[in-house]
Formats: C-alpha cells, sequence, structure tokens
C-alpha cells in the first residue's frame, strides 16, 4: 500500500467476544464443543481447550490472533486457580457509558495483564519480540507499541458511533459517509456479558465476565490500550462535539431504517426471500437481516440495497467492481511484412 495509506481497526470487549465466539464456532472449535456451556469452559478453560486443535484459535485471545501477533508459550494454570493475581493498586479504566453524557465510571480491570499505555511514532522503529521473554508483559508491550505504530486509528466496539465519528473526522468525511445498519446481530443477543459497569448484571454474569477477561488475558491488554486510546482522542475532539455528532448520526441511521426497511428495523432471517439480503447463518444462533420497503424510487433503492446487503453478498459487489469480468477479443491478424 502507498506510504500515506490510512489503516484502522477495532477491538472488542473479550468478554463480549467470548458469548459471541462460543455460540458462532460451536461446532468449529474443539474446545467449545466439547464444553456443555460457556459458563463450564470459563469455570475451566483448560479441561477442554489444546493448544494447536482445530479452531481452538477461536476460543481464546481471538483478538490477539486476528491481529497477527505472535503468542506466548503456553504456560499451565495450576489447578483451579482461575482467577487473576490480585495488584495491591490495579489500574483503573476510565469509561464513559455510549450516550451516556459525562458521568464517567471507573472499572477495575482484574485481568492477568495490567497495561500500560503505549505511544509509538508511526515512523519509529519496533523492537523485535525475540529480545522480550514471551510471557511477560514486556511482550504485550511490544506488541501494543507495533500496532500503534500501524493503525492510524482504532475503534471500539462498545463505543461503535464514537468511534464512527472520529474515522470520519480523520478521513474528513461527512456522518454520511459512515452512516450504516448493524450487520451480523445476533436475534435476542444482548450485551449481558460485557458492559463496563456491573450495575444490573447477576453474580453470574459478573463472574463470566471477570473469568472470561482472564482467559482471554492478551485480549483484554489490547482492549484496555486502544480503550484507552480512544477516549484520549474523544478528549482532542471535544466531548461536547463528539456528542452532538452522534446524535446527528443516530438521527440520520433512524430515518435511513424507515425510510429504507419494512417496519423499520432488523428482521428473522426466515422472512428474509431475498437471497440477496439474506445473511449467512452458522452457529447456533439467529443473525438478523433487513427487508426493503417497496415503492421506493430507483435511487433510494440503490442507496437501501447498499445498507441492508450483508457483508458476503457487499464482498462479492465489491469483487465484481474492482475486478470485473475480462472480456476475451479476438486476436488481430498480423499484417505480413512488405518484401
Amino acid at each position: 500500500m502507498p506510504s500515506d495509506s490510512f489503516f484502522f481497526s477495532i477491538v472488542r470487549d473479550p468478554a463480549a467476544l467470548a458469548r459471541s465466539a462460543f455460540s458462532y464456532y460451536k461446532s468449529t472449535s474443539s474446545a467449545f464443543r466439547k464444553s456443555p456451556s460457556l459458563a463450564a469452559f470459563l469455570a475451566n478453560p483448560r479441561a477442554f481447550y489444546r493448544p494447536g486443535a482445530r479452531g481452538d484459535h477461536y476460543a481464546r485471545n481471538l483478538l490477539w490472533f486476528d491481529f497477527g501477533l505472535p503468542f506466548p508459550p503456553e504456560k499451565r494454570a495450576k489447578r483451579g486457580n482461575l482467577h487473576p493475581p490480585r495488584d495491591p493498586d490495579p489500574q483503573q479504566l476510565q469509561v464513559l457509558p455510549s450516550g451516556a453524557g459525562p458521568r464517567a465510571q471507573t472499572l477495575n480491570p482484574n485481568a492477568l495483564i495490567h497495561p500500560v499505555s503505549t505511544v509509538a511514532d508511526h515512523r519509529s522503529q519496533i523492537s523485535s519480540p525475540a529480545s522480550f521473554d514471551l510471557g511477560s508483559s514486556s511482550f504485550i508491550q511490544w506488541g501494543l507499541a507495533w500496532l500503534d505504530s500501524v493503525f492510524d486509528l482504532v475503534m471500539v466496539a462498545e463505543y461503535f458511533d464514537e468511534s464512527l465519528v472520529l474515522l470520519a473526522d480523520a478521513l474528513c468525511w461527512g456522518l454520511d459517509d459512515v452512516v450504516g445498519f448493524m450487520h451480523n446481530a445476533q436475534a435476542g443477543r444482548k450485551q449481558d456479558l460485557s458492559t463496563f459497569s456491573n450495575t444490573g448484571l447477576t453474580a453470574e454474569d459478573q463472574q463470566l465476565t471477570a473469568r472470561a477477561r482472564a482467559w482471554n488475558n492478551l485480549d483484554w491488554a489490547l482492549y484496555v490500550h486502544f480503550n484507552r486510546s480512544l477516549w484520549a482522542r474523544i478528549e482532542k475532539y471535544g466531548q461536547r462535539r463528539l456528542q452532538t455528532a452522534v446524535a446527528e448520526l443516530r438521527a440520520r441511521r433512524e430515518a435511513l431504517a424507515k425510510h429504507c426497511l419494512a417496519g423499520g428495523e432488523a428482521s428473522d432471517p426466515k422472512y428474509i426471500t431475498d437471497h440477496r439480503f439474506r445473511p449467512f447463518q452458522f452457529g447456533s444462533a439467529k443473525v438478523l437481516g433487513y427487508i426493503l420497503r417497496s415503492g421506493l424510487s430507483p435511487q433510494d433503492q440503490e442507496e437501501c440495497e447498499r445498507l441492508a446487503t450483508p457483508e458476503l453478498q457487499y464482498k462479492d459487489k465489491l469483487d465484481a467492481k474492482q475486478f470485473p469480468p475480462t472480456v476475451s477479443l479476438p486476436l488481430k491478424t498480423s499484417r505480413p511484412l512488405s518484401p
């Protein structure tokens, strides 16, 4: 890619990711397949998880894996030691619930690794991981610094709209360039295993959250780091300015949903008869999709189709646009040279 390319990515709370991955990859991961429930898996993950086993990369530190970072060697935990060690002065992660205004909350990460914010200049040289103990926090700091050197922006799924506003600002786009509909949402799914505050969560859910973050300790280090960098960026952007932009983005999305969609919201896939808009169904949960309203103008139809098209079908559209099929032309007959 050209040297001035803009790279961005996204992270998600490992607790929410664990819930989603267990449901979606139940038949793919041997660790998940052998476990009767997520609670049973997180209560004793090493009874099910085997490093290198087929599909088990879905079962631990999936964010770290997706970023292509190397893994430290497996260290078998003492039996029954499922909780991270207590830190006498644990770092606090300051968060602001999406759309909640200036009322900040704090979270004790209660994780195996308490990462320290790392800032790396985009042109700086990052040391090789070979110089670190792969089981140490220095190794994790190397991974975070390397990602900082590569990505111009890392979004946070739990603050998706805020992240979209920052993305639009960084790329000099308008909000209409980043407005869209949610895809790949599971029917009936609530953020009951993530959220930053324990308010409203049962004791069991709180325990699941803590265990999921501890088991996925590398992902938790990533998440804490990029949550901090996102909110540092928000502070520079201005929280009042951000709140205004987020409200505008959500109002635009709601208006498009009412205009484009039958019922104004996502639908159960069993009602989606048009294969162009039916999302791929995999795992144990239903993945919601969209049905377009009838009677749309040709221009509105095109815009609404783009917004409602699932990722796999959308990729096919992009492939066809970027790599159009070649048309075979008849070969020209060479004219003989004059003597």
